[in-house]
């Protein structure tokens, strides 16, 4: 076919049709292109600058520490990370986040988000210390000792070493030698514990706790005077049934140990009294019949403690001896 025939009009062609309309369309592309730099581009940087303008003002450190003494430990810990977002080693904002970051922690009721508050809760307790002045120090060693001693057995000796650094120089806060003594007694630091729990009856004279806790680390010192002492006023002024039944099983093992037999029995009866499904009570009665040379009581304490925990171990293979 002649394009330059009369009869035939190029914009009859489709085949010219598609190609018009693929140019009509790069042009307008290009045109939308142009348009965008030319007034995208502005807009953008104007939206920008309008979001900087609108981003939250830097808190002062006055600011952070009223939200402290408020005890609102959330808006502490976002108000410090706004602040560390210009000054990151800023000793003060991280020992506060740190402290606050303990605190919910402790109130943290699901123990994997509790692991996760803690566990950041020394990254910025000792990152705070990793400055030359750190106005909280002695604060930021107490709460990092504490912080330790709640993750557990493997943490107890970072835990002293941090409350140890926390007391150098005071003021003490008297927990902390609640948690020295516990976290020495964790390790079998007797003697250190024993020193701990004196000083933290010092501070807390009437903790039915403290003292059952303290009894315990005498015993195995070997002050069981101390220790008979000690779980005696906790078991008589303590309202908690765990905590008394604690010390009966305490002061069992301090009588038994002594050979006062009559007064062994007579605490493990007070916990079959008021706990029935005791198996421990019914095995250690057992323990006390076969040092007195009454195997068959001995034996029928161990099926009771057997019948109520089935898989009672220490029962199970006192039985499978030969009498």
């Amino acid at each position: 076919m002649r394009l330059n025939s009369p009869r035939f009009k190029t914009s009859d062609d489709p085949y010219l049709k598609k190609r018009r309309r693929k140019r009509l369309a790069l042009a307008g592309l290009l045109s939308a292109i142009v348009a965008a730099v030319a007034f995208g581009v502005p807009a953008v940087v104007r939206a920008a600058g309008h979001d900087r303008n609108s981003r939250q003002v830097i808190p002062r450190k006055a600011d952070i520490l009223a939200l402290w003494e408020r005890h609102d430990y959330k808006a502490v810990v976002s108000a410090c990370d706004l602040l560390l977002g210009q000054s990151p080693l800023d000793s003060f904002c991280l020992s506060l986040r740190g402290m606050s970051l303990f605190y919910l922690g402790i109130a943290e009721l699901d123990s994997d988000k509790r692991v996760v508050f803690f566990d950041d809760a020394v990254f910025s307790l000792r990152k705070a210390l990793i400055a030359d002045e750190v106005p909280l120090r002695n604060q930021n060693h107490y709460v990092l000792g504490k912080t330790y001693f709640q993750k557990g057995i493997d943490y107890y000796e970072e835990a002293i070493s941090e409350l140890e650094k926390s007391i150098v120089n005071g003021p003490v806060t008297p927990d902390a030698w609640e948690y020295l003594a516990l976290a020495a007694q964790g390790l079998s630091l007797n003697e250190k514990s024993v020193e701990y729990f004196e000083k933290a009856l010092q501070a807390f004279p009437d903790s039915a706790e403290l003292k059952a806790a303290a009894a315990r680390s005498y015993v195995l010192l070997g002050g069981v005077a101390d220790a008979e002492r000690l779980a005696l006023e906790a078991y008589q002024t303590s309202t908690d049934a765990y905590l008394t039944e604690r010390c009966a099983f305490l002061l069992g093992e301090i009588y038994r140990s002594q050979g006062r037999y009559d007064e062994a029995l007579a605490s493990y009866q007070t916990i079959k009294d008021k706990n029935p499904e005791s198996a421990d009570a019914w095995y250690y009665e057992g323990l006390v019949f076969m040092e007195t040379g009454d195997p068959l009581k001995a034996r029928a304490s161990w099926r009771k403690a057997v019948s109520i925990d089935p898989m009672h171990t220490a029962a199970r293979q006192k039985l499978s001896e030969r009498s």
